[in-house]
């Protein structure tokens, strides 16, 4: 056995693998015909604009169901198409939101 030979592939294997890794952000840096290609370096830059609007949707924006927690916007939209609808489906979820039909429904 010798441990001379190992140390040798060890150290080589070591200056490849460092070899190729300093190889890639070079390759990256320059790719090729860029310095050649004059229309890549005329293209215009743009920049992304804001309008004079807000951008957060005003009160009178938001949707009903969006003044209530995210786990409610199926029973209110069931409670919307009707108390047979929210019936159906608070028997179907029941196990999993435990919902209260007195809660949803309305006066009908």
């Amino acid at each position: 056995m010798n441990s001379r030979s190992m140390r040798f592939t060890l150290f080589g294997g070591t200056l490849v693998a460092l070899a190729a890794f300093a190889s890639f952000p070079v390759m990256a840096a320059a790719p090729e015909g860029a310095a050649t290609d004059a229309s890549a370096q005329a293209r215009p830059v743009v920049i992304a604009q804001v309008t004079s609007q807000s951008v957060a949707p005003g009160a009178r924006d938001v949707e009903p169901y969006a003044m209530f927690p995210a786990y409610q916007r199926g029973v209110r939209d069931a409670a919307a198409q009707g108390n047979e609808a929210l019936r159906r489906y608070i028997w179907r979820t029941r196990m999993i939101y435990d919902f209260y039909y007195p809660d949803f429904a309305s006066g009908e």
